[in-house]
């Protein structure tokens, strides 16, 4: 367990009184050559402060103007996309964020569809309920063809928030299906997704739309803890809170959430959100100091207890992303350089902490620099001590003991542009006795790491070779479908969306690898393409 500690230190304030001039009309004091050495010279006598200058009192008959109200120390939007197979668990969600509300220091606001697949979306402010179900009001209504898959959307949810419920510090908590570097926020009845560059966009036109900053950034969506999601998002906000791991459970477990599935027995509260807002609330409430940081620590501190379902969670301070990436950037060339290939890094992609299909970044690094040592052990420390400084907090469960902050891509088909052989590009599949043969050729001479790394990618190759067969009207039809394939060419992800059917996942326009900003400002895409 690795978790940084809040801090709670208030500075205090100092106030040095300020030198007044003399008052007009007094004797200035006897010139430098008028000074005898050696002789005490009469201090000038003390004149009295003129009166402090009061306000002028208002006109007779003229009404005192009011008194502008103090800003609240926070305003948190909660922006729930649920407009899709999560509505039930996300509206469970909102009803326990509704438990603790808008406090006389923070605001709590909403943006969620009302119903599912298709409902009104609106927007509201919680009230503090302890009744089952959502009651605060609602306090504008977008109808049902408003689309939060887009980041206008998301921009526009932002500005009216911050203008609305002004603070000194403002949070967005986005709530919905998660992909890392291929982005989130499905609405299923407008068909629509943003890739990261589009949760950028929005963030970014949020803030000119108010003038106001975004203090953090949180996502209540799986996978999004991810060095590319980090590095688009640099900029936007201050800091940032995902977890590299699918999300589940105590709070975000949606096979418990949704109907039909299971019930918690201890009656633990599941939600997450709501202790979040339960420990703003009463730190704020004990006039603690609530900074960015200290929220953002906050949140990861609490995910200790939701171990089960919040396997990893991390803080990170997007202002020291820049590093991060350039550090990055470093250890891909001289990977390049080295002339280092996928059967040198077979190894060490087998051995690298995993979080549904990616890899911890920290842990990848590690083993490759302890490995190959010189110029890319060099590198690979580089990237560590910049990761350091930029994840202010962590935390994991046994289930993941190299679990260092932040998810990337590894995986040489995420930097393909052209497809992949899944698109039919490799050629005819292979005959059952040419399947056996070519195995037979490949496990001669090979390591036992080697083997394990076959036998894993027994079943990819087996179906691949399948397709290509049938392609080819050498056997069954395979249902393209089903299949999971690059996005270049067909707007399906690398990497499936976990908890997302297939079918809306074939309706979505996903970005391409080659198109985020790690991929344009690094080697890293370059690099996974030839040692991935």
């Amino acid at each position: 367990m690795n978790i940084s500690s809040l801090s709670n230190a208030q500075p205090a304030l100092r106030n040095a009184p300020a030198r007044s001039a003399a008052p007009s009309g007094q004797p200035s004091a006897a010139p430098s050559d008028s000074v005898v050495l050696g002789q005490q010279q009469p201090a000038p006598p003390q004149q009295p402060a003129p009166p402090a200058q009061q306000p002028a009192p208002p006109a007779q008959g003229q009404p005192t103007p009011p008194q502008q109200p103090e800003l609240k120390e926070w305003t948190v939007l909660v922006y729930s996309v649920s407009d899709n197979n999560l509505y039930e668990y996300m509206q469970a969600d909102l009803d326990e964020a509704e438990r603790i509300g808008s406090t006389a220091e923070m605001n709590v606001v909403v943006e969620t569809s009302h119903q599912p697949k298709g409902g009104n979306v609106v927007r509201m402010q919680l009230n503090s309920d302890q009744t089952e179900g959502l009651t605060s009001p609602v306090v504008q209504d977008l109808g049902p063809s408003y689309d939060m898959g887009k980041a206008d959307s998301l921009a526009e949810s932002i500005a009216w928030a911050q203008k609305n419920y002004p603070a000194k510090h403002f949070m967005v908590i986005m709530s919905d299906h998660g992909g890392g570097w291929q982005g989130a926020n499905q609405s299923e009845s407008q068909n629509s997704w943003m890739n990261i560059a589009d949760i950028e966009a929005g963030l970014k036109k949020a803030v000119e739309k108010s003038g106001q900053k975004i203090d953090v950034v949180g996502f209540d969506e799986c996978l999004m803890a991810s060095a590319e999601v980090a590095h688009q998002l640099s900029g936007t906000a201050d800091y940032m809170v995902a977890s590299e791991e699918v999300e589940g459970g105590a709070g975000w477990q949606y096979d418990e959430a949704l109907p039909g599935g299971k019930k918690e027995s201890n009656g633990n509260s599941r939600v997450f959100t709501g202790e979040v807002l339960n420990y703003a609330a009463a730190a704020l409430r004990a006039r603690d100091p609530l900074t960015p940081a200290d929220m953002a620590k906050g949140i990861v501190k609490m995910a200790e207890g939701h171990q089960r379902d919040l396997g990893t969670m991390s803080a990170i301070d997007l202002n020291k992303m820049p590093a991060v990436s350039s550090a990055m950037d470093k250890f891909a060339t001289a990977v390049l350089d080295s002339g280092k290939t996928k059967k040198d890094f077979a190894v060490i992609k087998l051995k690298t902490q995993k979080f549904y299909e990616f890899a911890d970044m920290g842990h990848f690094v590690e083993l490759a620099g302890k490995k190959f040592g010189g110029k890319i052990g060099e590198a690979a420390d580089e990237v560590k001590a910049a990761m350091g400084e930029a994840v202010i907090a962590e935390q994991h469960s046994a289930k993941y003991p190299n679990a260092k902050g932040l998810n990337v891509e590894i995986n040489a088909k995420a930097g393909m542009t052209g497809g992949t052989n899944a698109q039919g590009e490799a050629g005819a599949g292979l005959t059952d006795e040419q399947m056996q043969q070519l195995v037979q050729l490949m496990v001669m001479g090979m390591s036992p790491d080697q083997l394990q790394m076959l036998s894993q990618a027994m079943p990819q190759i087996i179906a691949l070779n399948a397709q290509m067969h049938a392609q080819q009207g050498g056997g069954q039809e395979i249902d393209p479908s089903n299949q999971a394939g690059p996005s270049n060419q067909t707007g399906r992800p690398v990497h499936d969306i976990p908890n997302m059917s297939k079918e809306s996942q074939n309706r979505i326009e996903f970005a391409t690898y080659d198109s985020i900003k790690l991929s344009q400002d690094t080697k890293w895409d370059e690099m996974i393409k030839k040692v991935g």
